[in-house]
């Protein structure tokens, strides 16, 4: 009997922890538009200040606004992230059509 509840104890356990971290890779579409505003608030900040010492907790919160209204968590997107550039024809892919979005925003402006 009280190899049974171990045994079912363990099962829990093992079942609380992969459940845990629900993190799913974002789908590309919703990436490139999130990497996007990652980019540009990136600039902006290295603009503003050139040194990353001198902007990381100001870009951390920036990022976490940006984050929250995309639903996202920032460990979805590093993730994501990841998952994307370990992809390298699908990595170069994105970050082109980046570029060529934030080109079309320049020239609408």
């Amino acid at each position: 009997m009280r190899l049974a509840v171990r045994v079912f104890c363990f099962f829990v356990l093992f079942a609380c922890q992969s459940t845990s971290d629900k993190t799913q890779v974002i789908e590309e579409d919703k990436m490139i538009e999130i990497m996007a505003d990652v980019y540009v608030l990136e600039m902006h900040y290295q603009k503003k200040y050139g040194a990353p010492i001198q902007y990381k907790k100001h870009l951390d919160r920036a990022l976490k606004t940006l984050f929250a209204s995309h639903g996202i968590s920032r460990a979805s997107y590093e993730k994501s992230f990841t998952f994307y550039a370990s992809k390298h024809e699908q990595f170069i892919h994105m970050n082109e059509e980046v570029i060529q979005r934030y080109n079309a925003e320049l020239l609408e402006k």
